[in-house]
């Protein structure tokens, strides 16, 4: 007697842990999460061909941004690579789009077009741009460090300048992004009236 309810301990143990196995392999895994920078829509207008042709890029991003995952920093020194949350696209490349729609929307006189896009190799001027930093921490600030530059057709700088602006950052990674979005808006500002 007693050693068979040592075999149904035993098998009711043995069922609990296969039980117990078999919930947690089918329990969902966290899935990414995507998101993209925010600008506004380009203006519906017929382009007057008579206009200056800006080109917008080359864009240069620091090392430690060159990934599809978002960054954001716990210290001056500490940052952390999240594994879900990412950039819908390159970083550099959603960059250029912001810059051009922003710039866009901001002087509608002038026609802006993206580096190495069809129309580039005919540019009046382009505008390059490194960004230095461009991270957050949550519940804190987000920060955008960059230079930028002007030139002309003929390579020749006509305008440059630094550019370093913090924004409260959130609590979620869509504030983050929200807010890494508008420090953009106040580059292509910056840059555009340091160009003007």
């Amino acid at each position: 007697m007693e050693s068979m309810m040592k075999q149904l301990k035993f098998v009711w143990v043995f069922t609990l842990v296969l039980l117990m196995t078999g919930c947690a392999a089918f329990k969902p895994s966290a899935e990414s999460e995507f998101y993209l920078l925010s600008s506004p829509p380009l203006p519906q207008r017929q382009i007057d061909l008579n206009s200056d042709l800006i080109v917008v890029g080359p864009i240069t991003i620091a090392d430690y941004l060159k990934r599809s995952s978002i960054v954001t920093s716990r210290t001056e020194n500490h940052f952390d690579i999240s594994k879900l949350d990412q950039w819908g696209g390159s970083l550099e490349g959603e960059v250029q789009l912001a810059l051009l729609k922003n710039l866009s929307s901001l002087s509608a006189d002038k026609t802006y077009v993206q580096y190495s896009g069809l129309a580039s190799s005919m540019g009046t001027y382009s505008l390059r741009v490194d960004i230095l930093r461009f991270d957050a921490r949550l519940n804190g600030q987000a920060r955008l460090e960059a230079t930028w530059a002007w030139f002309d057709k003929n390579r020749k700088v006509v305008s440059a300048g630094q550019f370093s602006k913090n924004a409260p950052a959130g609590s979620t990674i869509e504030q983050t992004v929200a807010a890494q979005s508008e420090l953009l808006k106040l580059l292509s500002q910056d840059a555009l009236t340091g160009f003007l």
